[in-house]
């Protein structure tokens, strides 16, 4: 039986060592993010993300059909005229993305591993926040708090954010997803955004979620291989190497009893974790290597604004 955190030794994953050249693989993240972003994204990010509450913005003088409650009654009475009161919203937000940067994240069977879909998500987030006024921040966390970058404007703190995605030699190689989440429920005062990028394969953080979901308004991404959710049938065996601890086994990639109960416990494993977020009124994203994630995306970002 196998384990359902080990994972399989990837032909083309990667590792947590630099890139050659990490500054190009940053700008065509950053292009490719930013045209999604322009042509799908923008609008369907306000629409869902929009500001909280109104503020005041100018007065103007009163006309057929307007609310009287919204009369200035102290500029009318030194203007002699009747004027209202004009209001903006307040648009202005707190996004955060944490990203899960244990050593699951360098799994990967197809073109990218997780941590590099990550590093691509993250950046259609974070300039989707930008290009709404919005400030953005980012953690970092394996088994402990890797790193914490403060939110800010600009599209140079937003490519910032993208290198530390893909460059950032973590420490730790374990997840703790109940440490990540209880630093992000507490990091900023005021109610935030929080996008949460993980596989999340870990244990135990079931009382961290509900409380950074009551919080903030939390968004899990889960990033996955297509082969932990179903192992394809090779009729030979299979080096598994768990990447957080370690340990190695042979699997018998032709047993079909020993593959069924892989799949079995994958899709036991998935119905829990959406079973716990619906629990606490969390709708995840899901992002599976080798399938575009911009549809998920766009998707997610409908159905939300359809509820609102």
């Amino acid at each position: 039986m196998v384990a359902m955190n080990t994972q399989l030794n990837p032909n083309s994953g990667g590792s947590s060592s630099l890139d050659e050249d990490t500054s190009a693989e940053v700008r065509e993240i950053e292009i490719l993010a930013r045209r999604l972003v322009k042509d799908t994204l923008a609008g369907q990010y306000h629409a869902v993300f929009k500001g909280r509450g109104m503020s005041f913005d100018s007065v103007r003088e009163y006309q057929a059909g307007d609310d009287v409650r919204t009369i200035d009654w102290n500029v009318s009475a030194r203007t002699g005229g009747v004027f209202v009161k004009q209001y903006v919203e307040e648009r202005e937000l707190t996004v955060l993305v944490a990203v899960d940067l244990s050593a699951s994240l360098q799994f990967g069977t197809v073109d990218v591993n997780k941590r590099k879909m990550a590093a691509r998500i993250a950046a259609v987030l974070a300039l989707s926040a930008i290009s709404n006024n919005d400030r953005v921040g980012l953690v970092l966390f394996t088994d402990r708090i890797e790193r914490y970058i403060p939110p800010k404007k600009g599209r140079a703190h937003v490519l910032r954010i993208v290198r530390e995605v893909l460059q950032f030699e973590p420490i730790g190689r374990q997840t703790r997803l109940d440490l990540g989440l209880d630093y992000l429920a507490n990091i900023v005062r005021k109610r935030a955004v929080v996008f949460v990028l993980s596989d999340f394969m870990g244990q135990g953080y079931e009382r961290s979620l509900a409380v950074t979901a009551r919080r903030h308004d939390l968004v899990p991404v889960v990033v996955t291989d297509p082969v932990e959710r179903r192992f394809p049938q090779l009729n030979y065996l299979i080096p598994l190497e768990d990447f957080e601890t370690g340990d190695l086994l042979w699997f018998d990639a032709g047993d079909a009893d020993g593959l069924q109960t892989y799949w079995q416990r994958a899709a036991v494993d998935t119905r829990k974790r959406q079973d716990l977020f619906r629990k606490h009124g969390l709708e995840a994203i899901d992002a599976t290597l080798g399938q575009d994630y911009l549809p998920a995306l766009a998707a997610y970002f409908r159905r939300r604004a359809a509820r609102q």
